[in-house]
């Protein structure tokens, strides 16, 4: 009997710099070779209405004839909230941009998610190349 493959989900988080945005073709990219769904997360401290205009300008970026493309804004800590919705056993990645913080290498939400997330991370540095 034939093992029926569902779509797992990507998910991207985006806050509306370019540095997130950057993101956008390495998780499509990954969405088109796995045939999985993009989940574009956006995550606000208090009012759901602030994170509308980052979704829909990384949304505008996407072919959404190529695979499903879904939308989700959480209020909370932003690095809780992207390991919350990762532990979903649908999800096969978190895809996100990596800014320096003051002190490291990597920003601390990044930190953060790479330590704790239960499913692989791709770190995409802010000064790549768009492809």
């Amino acid at each position: 009997m034939e093992e029926i493959q569902v779509a797992k989900t990507i998910i991207v988080p985006i806050d509306g710099s370019e540095a997130a945005l950057k993101v956008i073709p390495y998780a499509t990219e990954l969405a088109k070779a796995y045939g999985d769904d993009l989940l574009l997360l956006n995550i606000q401290s208090t009012l759901k209405e602030l994170g509308m205009p980052a979704i829909s300008k990384a949304s505008s970026m996407i072919n959404h004839s190529e695979y499903a493309v879904s939308t989700k804004i959480r209020v909370g800590i932003p690095a809780m909230e992207i390991v919350t919705e990762a532990r979903d056993p649908n999800v096969r990645c978190v895809v996100m941009a990596v800014g320096k913080g003051r002190q490291e290498k990597i920003g601390s939400v990044s930190k953060q998610v790479l330590e704790l997330a239960t499913c692989p991370v791709m770190l995409v540095p802010e000064h790549a190349e768009n492809r």
